[in-house]
């Protein structure tokens, strides 16, 4: 029965990290293909096989939970990308870099970005998300540009910086940065059609194969 408090009972929604987990994935899926406006809590917790009250329990409200999808994806990205960014750390701290380490850096980060998008859990969904938000200029556009995508163009532009022997990143750097990254979302948003081009299986070693290689021809060319 009802207490009169207004608040939710606790016994039933737990603070889980699977229920939390399932909620987010939902989410993530819902709010790619309909937008923060036209996506559901409804229809959200319906996916991820909860009570609808459990949303407000973990996440408060319907903005709270799209801002924790895209917290989520930042999260995914810099755990990927720690070891890599400790490298790179180290090697600007020790001295200037040659032209051949940075590309071995900046390849290694391209690669790891479409492992990223190629995952067959959540790749299609965290870049469906990702690129609507910084689209639209929704609710989680500043996690996500401050945080991810600013950043991220910057590591890869100061690398092309290093590659190119110059001492200070210019705007060509930045543009060339921005078009690396930028290419590699055909196998993010368009990664259905983009890998039946090709006529390859997403997680398929050869795939991989192909794609490094075409990364490492892009770099390459810097």
């Amino acid at each position: 029965m009802a207490d009169g408090s207004g608040e939710l009972p606790r016994s039933g929604y737990a603070k889980s990290g699977v229920t939390r987990q399932a909620i987010l994935t939902a989410a993530l899926s819902e709010f790619g293909l309909k937008g923060f406006g036209g996506a559901t809590t409804r229809a959200i917790a319906d996916a991820a096989g909860v009570a609808l009250p459990a949303i407000a329990y973990h996440f408060g409200n319907k903005e709270g939970l799209y801002r924790a999808c895209a917290q989520d994806i930042v999260a995914a990205y810099q755990a990927s990308a720690i070891s890599l960014m400790s490298g790179a750390a180290h090697l600007f701290q020790s001295g200037q870099p040659s032209p051949q380490q940075c590309r071995t850096l900046l390849s290694d980060t391209l690669k790891m970005v479409l492992r990223l998008f190629l995952d067959s859990k959540t790749g299609e969904a965290q870049a469906d998300f990702a690129m609507r938000e910084l689209r639209d200029r929704g609710p989680a556009f500043d996690i996500l540009h401050d945080r991810l995508w600013q950043p991220g163009v910057e590591v890869v532009a100061q690398l092309i910086c290093a590659i190119r022997n110059t001492r200070t990143v210019s705007q060509s750097d930045r543009a060339d940065a921005l078009m690396l990254i930028s290419s590699l979302l055909a196998f993010g948003t368009g990664r259905d059609v983009s890998l039946r081009i090709l006529g390859v299986e997403p997680g398929q070693s050869h795939t991989f194969d192909i794609l490094d290689t075409a990364i490492e021809r892009a770099v390459a060319g810097l």
